[in-house]
């Protein structure tokens, strides 16, 4: 299944608190890898370097939620959302329109 994860940098620190924090996060990345049963399809940084949002695929939700909350939880905030080619979601709602017209 498919999955956008928006990740946001945990606010609330002072300015050497957040350098700080961006620097741990910096070094924790740089030494992660993705785990068996986790393919990355798309990976963007915000421009305002505040976060950032990947697209996911796994078939197992304890490997998608042990990786990026669990691991860099410190650190970021997480949204985690599953998603549809929008192909496939566009029969869906469609469907549901109809079934809610049907009702009177």
């Amino acid at each position: 299944m498919l999955f956008q994860i928006n990740y946001s940098t945990r606010e609330g620190g002072s300015a050497q608190q957040n350098e700080a924090s961006a620097k741990r996060a910096l070094a924790l990345f740089s030494k992660w890898s993705p785990p068996a049963g986790l393919e990355i399809k798309s990976f963007h940084a915000r421009a305002d370097g505040r976060g950032g949002t990947l697209v996911v695929e796994a078939n197992d939700a304890a490997v998608l939620l042990a990786e990026g909350p669990a691991k860099f939880g410190a650190v970021n905030e997480f949204e985690i959302v599953p998603v549809l080619d929008i192909t496939d979601a566009i029969p869906i709602y469609s469907e549901a329109i109809a079934w809610a017209d049907s009702i009177t």
